[in-house]
């Protein structure tokens, strides 16, 4: 996975005028390598960039937690599939959270992402709080629901 790391310190018109050619070299140079090696891309804090992102030869564009669900598939198109977008404060349990809570977060992500094309992982990385018994809730949720939805959407 090729990080921006920095992509919400710049603007969107220095982002595409800089930053956006050196992400299609490196893509390029990487596909023409390894081309049956997947690549991913996540401009951290530049969500503005997916779609074109989603253009440059990338297979999987992260999206981090400020990326609207509703829009995300639309906004790449059926160019890349999506990793992320997962809240990772939907696994502390100083914010009142639960292994039910976090069932019922999954669901809703793989609801609003679909189930195709998709890693589904944190919008951001671990802090440290998080409880592991909710990480295990995330991963098996994750796991159990997406089988169902598979399961349910070849049986219509």
């Amino acid at each position: 996975q090729l990080f921006e790391a920095m992509g919400m310190m710049i603007e969107q018109p220095e982002f595409n005028e800089f930053a956006m050619p050196c992400l299609k070299k490196i893509a390029d140079e990487l596909k023409g390598r390894y081309p049956d090696v997947p690549l991913m891309v996540f401009s951290r804090g530049a969500s503005f960039a997916n779609e074109e992102l989603s253009k440059l030869g990338y297979d999987v564009v992260t999206i981090d937690g400020s990326v609207d669900r509703s829009t995300a598939r639309d906004v790449v198109g059926g160019r890349t599939g999506l990793q992320g977008n997962y809240d990772p404060s939907e696994l502390i349990v100083e914010n009142g959270k639960t292994v039910d809570t976090v069932k019922q977060s999954a669901k809703e992500l793989l609801e609003a992402l679909g189930t195709q094309r998709l890693i589904a992982n944190l919008g951001e990385g671990l802090g440290g709080k998080e409880s592991p018994e909710l990480v295990n809730a995330f991963v098996e949720a994750i796991h159990e629901e997406s089988e169902k939805m598979i399961s349910e959407s070849k049986s219509n």
